[in-house]
Parts: structure tokens; sequence; C-alpha cells
């Protein structure tokens, strides 16, 4: 009689998985988990995000407290471009840290936290925002989604809402690198003219959509000539600087008062179009 041989435990294990009545179902993805196939959704550097707050409806205004500029984004996790500007954005957050600046970046789930997104007009995803002191500054971040033009742009928002300038070398800068500046010639770079101007960057920073607008102060008369303003002309004087193809100077001539020097600078600050008739052209063509 021939011996059969002994089973081994490998075997064994697949006799008993081939009699047992159970099935084995593979899981399938839902249609919520398919993305486009050409639509490769970048990953979430979650490593780098320690400097980047966590905010919600609950804890939202207390980094306010502790921090006078807050930059915040309002983002959807299963967003593209959210989910591309998390990485470059805890950077971002990582690199200004290093440096010691007054700022903050944090982060809130506009999907989680809808009544907080609409209360801050939050309308698409990814809108990131600039506060100071509690209050959005109303220029949403449109540029590159890059850690490097991120930087630029937050530095830019640190400066103090008015400049002291005292040398040529700094009015030359400021008249060759701006395309629209405001100088206010005083008396003292402190007391009431210059709050006066102080609330007028605010009023006209809130209430932009075009862009941020430099202000300036000096008691320099070098620096007012070079602003075209007359050194013996009657103290506090205000000019606008405004560069299309060659260098504009509106003076104010109104009440040095915040909202009426705001509404000065609303009223010039955009470049004006000049639109050239060509004989003979199709409006098309124009």
């Amino acid at each position: 009689m021939a011996v059969m041989p002994m089973p081994t435990p490998r075997s064994l294990i697949l006799l008993l998985l081939l009699a047992s009545p159970i099935f084995i179902l593979l899981s399938h993805p839902s249609s919520a988990s398919v993305s486009h196939p050409d639509l490769i959704l970048p990953k979430v550097v979650n490593d780098i995000e320690a400097h980047v707050v966590v905010l919600t409806a609950a804890n939202f205004s207390s980094i306010f407290a502790v921090r006078r500029h807050v930059v915040v984004d309002f983002y959807a996790p299963w967003c593209y471009w959210s989910r591309k500007l998390a990485p470059e954005y805890a950077a971002t957050a990582s690199h200004l840290a290093d440096k010691g600046l007054d700022v903050a970046l944090a982060k809130v789930d506009a999907t989680q936290e809808r009544q907080l997104a609409r209360a801050h007009g939050v309308e698409g995803y990814p809108t990131v925002l600039f506060f100071v002191d509690g209050m959005p500054k109303h220029y949403p971040y449109y540029g590159e989604r890059t850690k490097d033009a991120m930087v630029v742009w937050v530095s830019q928002r640190l400066v103090p809402e008015v400049q002291n300038v005292s040398t040529i070398y700094e009015a030359e800068k400021i008249i060759t690198g701006h395309s629209v500046a405001v100088l206010a010639f005083l008396d003292s770079l402190s007391g009431a003219h210059s709050d006066e101007l102080a609330a007028a960057s605010t009023l006209e920073d809130n209430s932009s959509l075009y862009r941020a607008i430099n202000f300036y102060q000096t008691t320099s008369p070098d620096v007012a000539k070079l602003f075209h303003v007359d050194p013996k002309a009657k103290r506090p004087s205000l000019v606008m600087l405004k560069k299309q193809e060659e260098v504009k100077l509106t003076v104010y001539d109104g009440e040095f008062r915040a909202s009426p020097i705001a509404e000065f600078v609303s009223a010039n600050k955009i470049p004006v179009i000049t639109y050239h008739h060509h004989t003979g052209s199709r409006p098309s063509d124009i």
C-alpha cells in the first residue's frame, strides 16, 4: 500500500482557504475618491507645517491677541490649488519664523468652517488674506504659489503704515522704485499731522481692491525738493507720485485729515488709460 505524504503547514492553509465558504471581497474605490486621471493632486507636506497655526471658529479671534499681523489661508482639502499651495505656504511660514518677523501664518478648512469663511468673503479656494489688528486687508494674494513670491508679498505688508524719509538717497529710491507713492512734508515726524497721515493710510488700504499704496513722511527740505515741493511752502504739504510713461506728481490741496486724504489717494492712484484712434481701423483692431 502506498504511503500518503504528510501535508505541509503551507498546504494545509491552502486547503482550508479553498474549502472555506467565506468569500473574500476586494474593496472598490468609491466614486468620491476617484479623481480625473490627468489631475494628480500634490501631497500636502505635513512635516514642515510646524509654523502654520490651525484656526477654527472657536480660536480664530484669539490669535490676534498675540500677533498683530496674521496671514490666513482659507482652503478646501479636496481643492487641487489648495493642496498645491500647502507645502509652499508651510515653507513660507518656516522662513518667516526663522527670520523672527512679527507675523503668524494660519490656515482654516473652509469646508468645515463655512460660516467663518463666508464672514470674510471667501468665494473660492484657496483665499489668502492678510490681517492687521484683527482686520482683514482686502487684497487677497493673487501672486505665484511659491515660497519666494509669498515671502516677498508678506514682507512688503509688514512695513509701517507711514515710513520716514530723511535722506536724498532714500527719496531717490522711492521715486525710481515705486509706481505710486504718497509723501507728506511735515514739521515733525510725530504728532497730529503724522497721526492723520497714518490713519489715511489705514483707511485707503482697507478699502483698496486695486493695490496697497506706500505712504511716506519727511521733514527734510532736500527731500521735499525732489518731490517738487517748495521747502518754503506751508506745512503740512502732501503730494502723490505716479509713474506711467513719465513721473506725474499730483498736489493735495484739501484739509489735512485722514478721510479726505484717503479719498484723494483712492481717486488719483489708478493709472489713466489713453486710447489712440487709428484711421481706417476697425473697432476690433483698436
